[in-house]
């Protein structure tokens, strides 16, 4: 990308500045518990962790555990008190677990 300086439009060889984002926007967070306790904060910190060390098919494998659909079971572990979620987590884990466990193996 290239300016011109002068009115017989000569290019000057400089390259233009790109912009920069300055505002930071805060991430909103997927869980819809906002946490008020220390004890709930450190539940949604847990449901994090639990979220990075999950892998593509996870869900699959938890709805195949708990026979709900795929979607409800993403929905579930994300709505913090559903009907699913305690089930949901605990069955997330079994499975990040038996990950863990092959690889070792």
């Amino acid at each position: 990308m290239y300016c011109y300086q002068d009115k017989n439009k000569t290019k000057n060889r400089h390259k233009m500045r790109k912009p920069v984002n300055t505002v930071k926007i805060p991430m909103k967070s997927k869980f819809s518990l906002i946490p008020e306790s220390a004890e709930e904060k450190k539940y949604i910190k847990s449901l994090e962790d639990l979220l990075k060390k999950k892998r593509h098919g996870d869900w699959k494998l938890v709805s195949e555990m708990i026979d709900i659909p795929t979607a409800s079971v993403e929905k579930a572990f994300f709505r913090v008190y559903q009907k699913n979620h305690f089930e949901t987590v605990s069955a997330l884990e079994k499975v990040i677990n038996n990950r863990k466990e092959l690889i070792k193996q």
